[in-house]
């Protein structure tokens, strides 16, 4: 096919009525690759000179050309007379620009020349570099990972300085929380910032995207530095802005129609990878508080069935004594209320009978009344079993233990001898009783409760205030309503139900019938002064049933009665007769604390209780 010949005006037609109009950079080079035309264009996005141009070489402006590779090139010259291909262009300030040539041959007044239109592809090239780093990197990605990629990649792909993704933390979008951030080519550590003063502050209340190409850092004071800028909002799927994805850049920021909808498309994305998140976070806390529940129903489970174990000294409130009706009567006004109750006494006066029948008369009485005994436990185990601790919180802490607060959540926690409570953790106690809240040991999650407090007590709170074993603060916040339990030398017209009572109890635990108490025994019964209290006549009905013979209660070798007339002649203070009774048991058992025939048996105490009272009382053997 002959070639066909280009006059000058057709060239010049051709250059300036076709590709023009795209602003097009036309070369004309010879078969050597001398640049023997540019158009203003050319001179415009290169930033020589024609005159400049005359001198030169392709080469100087596409470095992939060699002499050898032109030559290689132009041999597909006459016979391929137009092609395309890409390459990479310098401008003069050195500059390396993405193009695509469109190479033309034509012979001119017997001359050969490669005409090439020569087409800046930047955007092009940036926007496919976007589309494959978001693609490739991010589509597998979620959570936490997907947000890192996604800024990393935009970043890199457009040429900015810094980029986020946030979410907000503030209903009034006042606030916003980076989820992941991206500058000078790595991870920054997440931020919370405010936004006002911030272009993000216009996209949070539009919820459109923002763009300024320059001049950001004048018109936002928060962002000196930053010249340009665009952000999206991140929006629910219920239309509510939850975030936003934003770029920074320290010079002009251009951005295509075709880049906008991308990074639009990603800001999509990343609501729902927010939201996610959120249901994430909400399914977590739901398996934790369904864990919590399991651990609180094992514990509970556990507890109660302990609870069921123990024997208690009563069934019921057995009772003709005025006095202690008028207790009952303040039982029944304070169980209506949520009121903290503080009951005082002597030990086996019944104190925590009366507890009992507070929650079992309350509205929380379908919840456990859950009981710990300050005094039982060494100190180190005490606020543990109090708030429970969290697994490796002390060595032996295996796994994680709700604590006797947490059992009692919805019910009344019951405190028996709270006098024994250690100094330190009356602080923490305080803080549920003001508060209702605290946090297991070992742990930082804080944990509120809704518990009834009921305290007992056999000590002088007010004395031991003012010795400084007591916090004033919590003995006030304890004894809103006080409730003293009469010993039971207060109440000795209730002795003859007592032992009927008990005498039915051991009767049908160790298979005796007792018909008959005699009168001569009641009688004995009611003049003893009872230190022991209602725990102390107990044990001596159990020894009386026991030893008596017959269908009659007998109480042989019960107590002298050098030691019955003493207690009613002699004028000693409660302490004296206390310490005084306390040796005289000590004495008989050979000083055997524990156990079957030891003191705190005999006394109706708990050995540690019976320990306690003789540190107290300066019993030592």
């Amino acid at each position: 096919m002959a070639q066909r010949k280009y006059s000058l005006e057709d060239l010049t037609r051709l250059s300036y009525f076709t590709l023009e109009r795209a602003l097009a950079s036309i070369f004309w080079m010879d078969s050597e690759g001398r640049i023997v035309y540019a158009n203003d264009t050319a001179c415009k996005n290169y930033g020589y000179t024609k005159e400049e141009f005359l001198k030169m070489l392709i080469y100087d402006v596409n470095r992939n050309y060699t002499e050898s590779s032109y030559k290689e090139m132009w041999k597909r010259f006459p016979t391929e007379t137009r092609f395309t291909m890409e390459s990479t262009h310098f401008t003069k300030n050195g500059e390396e620009i993405p193009v695509e040539i469109f190479l033309n041959y034509a012979e001119f007044e017997g001359e050969a020349y490669n005409i090439s239109f020569v087409l800046d592809i930047s955007e092009r090239k940036r926007k496919e570099k976007l589309l494959k780093s978001i693609t490739q990197n991010t589509t597998a990605a979620i959570g936490e990972d997907y947000f890192k990629l996604l800024v990393e990649n935009i970043t890199d792909a457009l040429g900015v300085t810094m980029s986020i993704v946030t979410e907000c933390t503030s209903e009034e979008k006042t606030r916003l929380r980076t989820l992941a951030y991206y500058e000078n080519g790595q991870l920054q550590e997440n931020i919370e910032y405010d936004v006002e003063g911030t272009p993000c502050e216009i996209i949070l209340k539009t919820l459109k995207p923002y763009h300024q190409s320059n001049s950001v850092g004048n018109d936002f004071y928060k962002d000196e530095g930053v010249e340009g800028y665009i952000g999206f909002p991140i929006v629910s799927r219920v239309g509510e802005c939850i975030g936003n994805l934003a770029l920074f850049s320290d010079h002009e920021l251009h951005i295509s129609e075709e880049e906008i909808q991308i990074l639009n498309t990603l800001a999509e994305r990343a609501s729902l990878e927010i939201e996610r998140n959120a249901a994430n976070a909400k399914l977590i806390k739901a398996l934790n508080e369904v864990e919590d529940l399991k651990d609180r129903l094992e514990a509970e489970n556990s507890y109660l069935q302990q609870e069921i174990k123990t024997e208690h000294n009563f069934e019921e409130i057995i009772s003709q004594s005025l006095k202690f009706k008028q207790i009952l009567t303040q039982v029944e006004q304070v169980a209506k209320t949520d009121a903290t109750v503080l009951v005082l006494g002597e030990s086996g006066t019944g104190k925590e009978l009366l507890s009992r029948a507070v929650h079992n008369i309350s509205n929380r009485k379908n919840r456990p009344l859950v009981k710990i005994n300050c005094a039982s436990l060494p100190s180190n185990l005490i606020e543990s079993e109090l708030f429970g601790h969290e697994k490796g919180a002390f060595t032996g802490a295996l796994m994680r233990k709700s604590g006797r607060f947490e059992l009692a959540d919805g019910g009344t926690i019951f405190l028996d001898e709270i006098g024994e409570l250690p100094i330190e953790l009356q602080a923490k106690l305080l803080r549920v009783l003001q508060e209702g809240e605290f946090e297991r040991l070992g742990g930082t999650k804080t944990i509120k409760v809704n518990v009834r407090i009921i305290a007992a007590t056999n000590r002088e709170l007010e004395k031991e205030v003012a010795e400084g074993r007591f916090r004033a603060d919590l003995y006030y916040r304890l004894n809103v309503f006080p409730i003293y339990s009469i010993p039971l030398r207060e109440r000795k017209e209730d002795i003859p139900l007592l032992v009927s009572h008990f005498v039915d109890k051991y009767g049908a635990i160790l298979g005796k019938k007792i018909t008959s108490i005699p009168k001569g025994v009641i009688k004995a019964l009611q003049t003893y002064h009872w230190p022991g209290n209602i725990r102390e006549l107990e044990n001596v009905i159990e020894r009386a049933v026991i030893i008596s013979g017959t269908q009659k209660l007998e109480l042989v070798g019960w107590m002298p009665n050098k030691t019955t007339e003493q207690s009613e002649t002699e004028l000693l203070t409660l302490e004296d007769f206390e310490r005084k009774y306390i040796l005289k048991v000590l004495n008989e058992v050979m000083w055997r604390v524990s156990g079957e025939k030891g003191a705190a048996k005999i006394l109706g105490m708990k050995p540690t209780t019976l320990e306690s009272r003789m540190k107290k009382l300066g019993i030592k053997r």
